[in-house]
């Protein structure tokens, strides 16, 4: 295709009638706030601050309410048709009954927003201003209830440096100020983190004012309006971490290294990455605020009726999740394995399957069935340059997050077997250490690569071409008088049937 059509086709721009063939018609517009608010994770809600009640006067601050950051940059960008923000999700909230805001909040937020970027800050790196203090002042006395959002972008080149105050990692000292004038001067503190990874959330986690705290990720044109769907309780959270957040940037076992140098990252953390760091290492769990897989909802869910089925090649386990809880909720079902003690460094657990209910009513209850090959549990043996099932005992848990499990079953293995021989390749010559089960580091050996790598035995440039380059496509970029053009099936004139059946052998070839 021609640079033109790539262009226009290709970014999330709405075509044809009513916008229809493409992303950002009416149904994917839809779709793409209820994925978002499904992926939300509610970390804390003490004293039971969310959902917000009727009638709640709300204070939105921080800049993030009108810079909502919809996802990442460079490579990671999405064209969008429009993207709204926290603002206009608690308007619409504040149009239904559901909620009161303070109109003047929002006005200086937009317009402080407005003025940064008419100055050259990108959405996601505009400052956080300091709020006037008459408009702080009215804000308290109007309100109950303090909402709080805090937005980071993310982007290739712009690697975290997990340095105090530096506005990524940790807060800004703007943030932080303007928390910390929060919490004295409201009763209700909501914090909602518009985040890509991983924050600090010491601040929080130990701050007995911050009664509860949404993490929003960046959820693309319709993001903040699934937020303020969370927040008034129209949406019930279901998300689970993905992540560990720990109590600082220097916990986890990667940050001693990884701003070594710009030009490389020495991986020395082997398999113990996340919570197979967290669960294992002994000292680990304690640096530990909010677990892996962990996520708080509006309802409450009990796990019943646990069978585990242990057959020839797989492992199944089937239970009841009900509602025991108010209001309609979904739950995630997780697995977990557990390994026996064997030649190789293991992790002491391992996610193995998981699953989402349907949106369960309160005093219902939706059966679940998990399930995982038994090859699975197999580890890479670089002595043998194989998979191999070690023999002892795996334990089977389920529950909802890494540090809430019960044991379902347990598989035993009777003999060392290999279940799958395979070839060492790139072995690493120039890691000087991986990390052990204990914490302790495993010196490795270290010398050159094969002469097979280098760079000097590379085919040269123009056979590689020749080889590897696509056929050139200027064929395509002209449409002949009497040929069909994709426009046409855009526009509805002809099907696409009929566009691919216009086109040569060879175009279809170069197509693919």
């Amino acid at each position: 295709m021609s640079k033109w059509q790539r262009y226009k086709y290709l970014p999330v721009l709405p075509l044809g009638e009513g916008g229809r063939l493409v992303t950002g018609c009416g149904e994917h517009i839809r779709l793409s706030r209820q994925a978002a608010a499904e992926g939300m994770v509610l970390l804390k809600n003490e004293g039971c601050v969310l959902p917000l009640k009727k009638g709640s006067r709300v204070a939105l601050l921080g800049k993030a309410s009108a810079d909502y950051v919809k996802g990442g940059g460079g490579s990671g960008d999405v064209t969008t048709a429009y993207v709204r923000n926290l603002c206009d999700g608690m308007e619409e909230k504040a149009a239904e009954g559901k909620i009161e805001i303070f109109p003047a909040l929002h006005e200086f937020y937009r317009n402080n927003v407005a003025e940064q970027r008419a100055a050259g800050r990108m959405p996601g790196y505009t400052a956080e201003p300091e709020l006037p203090k008459e408009l702080f002042d009215k804000a308290k006395e109007y309100c109950d209830t303090a909402v709080i959002s805090i937005c980071r972008f993310s982007i290739e080149n712009a690697d975290r440096k997990g340095e105090p105050g530096d506005g990524d990692f940790y807060l800004s000292p703007g943030e932080k100020r303007l928390i910390d004038e929060a919490c004295e001067a409201f009763s209700k503190i909501v914090l909602v983190l518009n985040v890509g990874g991983v924050v600090d959330s010491a601040y929080f986690a130990n701050n007995p004012k911050i009664g509860a705290v949404l993490l929003a990720w960046q959820g693309g044109m319709e993001g903040a309006m699934a937020e303020a769907d969370i927040l008034t309780g129209d949406v019930n959270p279901c998300g689970k971490l993905t992540d560990t957040f720990a109590a600082s940037f220097d916990d986890y076992p990667s940050s001693a290294g990884f701003n070594e140098s710009d030009d490389y990252v020495c991986y020395t953390d082997d398999i113990f990455v996340g919570y197979r760091y967290f669960e294992t290492v002994p000292g680990a769990a304690q640096k530990v605020n909010y677990p892996f897989g962990f996520g708080l909802s509006y309802t409450d869910f009990a796990f019943e009726g646990i069978k585990c089925d242990i057959g020839e090649k797989t492992v199944s386990v089937r239970l009841f999740v009900k509602n025991t809880g108010s209001v309609a909720g979904k739950e995630t079902v997780q697995l977990y394995v557990s390994a026996p003690r064997c030649r190789l460094e293991m992790p002491k657990i391992e996610l193995r399957a998981f699953r989402k209910t349907h949106l369960i009513e309160p005093g219902q209850a939706e059966e679940v069935e998990l399930s995982f090959a038994l090859s699975d549990l197999s580890s890479y043996d670089e002595a043998q340059a194989s998979y191999v099932l070690f023999a002892g005992a795996y334990g089977i848990y389920i529950g909802n997050s890494v540090r809430n499990l019960r044991k379902a079953g347990e598989f035993i293995n009777g003999r060392e077997r290999v279940t799958e021989p395979l070839q060492n390749r790139c072995v690493p010559k120039k890691l000087p250490k991986r990390l052990k089960a204990d914490g302790g580091y495993e010196s490795l050996t270290m010398g050159e690569y094969p002469a097979e790598y280098s760079t000097a035995n590379w085919p040269r440039k123009a056979e590689w071409e020749a080889e590897h380059i696509l056929p050139d496509m200027t064929g395509l970029e002209k449409t002949p008088e009497g040929r069909l053009n994709f426009e046409d099936v855009a526009e509805g004139k002809i099907s696409l049937d009929e566009f691919i059946e216009s086109l040569t052998d060879d175009e279809l070839i170069t197509l693919t």
